[in-house]
């Protein structure tokens, strides 16, 4: 008899599969997976593996410089093993409990193949195949995804657990995150189980706000800080009033800038004198607190 979702897992650990996706670029996706995979292996002690679904492939560049790729990319490694028959990708070690798929500059040019049929569902055949073997090797695995709704895209939300919606001080951010909601109720009616109807998709859409400036984050009637900031704030704070979905926003604060450059994260730096002064140590606490909450809701 077919089992639901839910029930597959009765008896096993479940591997906690968490992506980060808005039709919008430059909202700091990447910048908030590369950052919640350390908080979970440095601060937490998980074992994650992450996955480069992003066209751009800034995630995989975070790990492994452009000009190593050809030296540290197997064919083996790549996300591009997903589309090939009997195959599945060979993640690399890159860090203490942290592996990565790499991805793949071609990525792009296998969309006609998948919307055509082939390996449609490419994903969900590898996570329920695997379904197991991830469980027991890793606690999460992070989708780092491109920014739009496209048929790789529409696999990584079908088999993620929760959706990290990120919008950031534009005009139109707050209506994105609804669209990603909307977009989610899609997926749940369309992929369905062809003998008993149940959906495929149990996926729940967490809402977080990032870029925010420090004082209007704190002071959002009394900040002197732009007025896009203090709106923003306000309105989102109003909406975790009333909807659970809305988790909080990120700071716009120099360490995240320079773990960027830096190619380290938040929580590396946290640790090193030059960037652990009296005035970023609230912005570690309230960045944190909002990974624990990101990570457990």
């Amino acid at each position: 008899m077919e089992m639901k979702r839910a029930e597959i897992m009765n008896d096993i650990k479940k591997v906690q599969v968490i992506s980060a996706n808005i039709t919008k670029g430059g909202v700091g996706k990447t910048t908030i997976i590369y950052n919640g995979a350390y908080f979970l292996t440095m601060l937490k002690l998980k074992k994650v593996l992450i996955a480069d679904f992003d066209f751009q492939m800034n995630l995989t560049n975070r790990f492994i410089p452009v000009s190593q790729r050809k030296d540290l990319i197997k064919p083996e490694n790549g996300v591009l093993n997903f589309f090939k028959n009997d195959t599945i990708p060979e993640p690399i070690l890159v860090d203490n409990n942290l592996w990565l798929i790499p991805g793949n500059p071609k990525l792009e040019e296998l969309l006609d193949d998948v919307k055509n049929g082939k390996q449609r569902n490419y994903l969900l055949q590898w996570y329920y195949s695997n379904m197991e073997k991830l469980s027991e090797q890793y606690d999460y695995i992070l989708f780092d995804t491109h920014n739009d709704h496209n048929m790789i895209t529409d696999n990584i939300l079908a088999v993620s657990d929760k959706v990290i919606a990120i919008a950031d001080v534009d005009g139109d951010s707050m209506s994105m995150l609804a669209d990603e909601v909307n977009h989610i109720n899609k997926l749940k009616k369309l992929i369905v189980n062809p003998i008993t109807g149940e959906s495929f998709v149990n996926t729940k859409v967490v809402k977080i706000g990032n870029k925010i400036i420090a004082d209007a984050a704190k002071n959002p009637d009394t900040s002197t800080a732009n007025v896009d900031h203090r709106n923003f704030v306000k309105a989102f704070n109003q909406m975790m009033e009333v909807d659970d979905s809305f988790l909080g926003y990120f700071w716009e604060r120099g360490p995240l800038a320079k773990a960027k450059t830096e190619n380290k994260s938040m929580f590396h730096l946290k640790n090193d004198a030059r960037y652990n002064k009296k005035n970023n140590i609230e912005f570690y606490q309230k960045s944190e607190e909002l990974f624990e909450k990101i990570f457990s809701s």
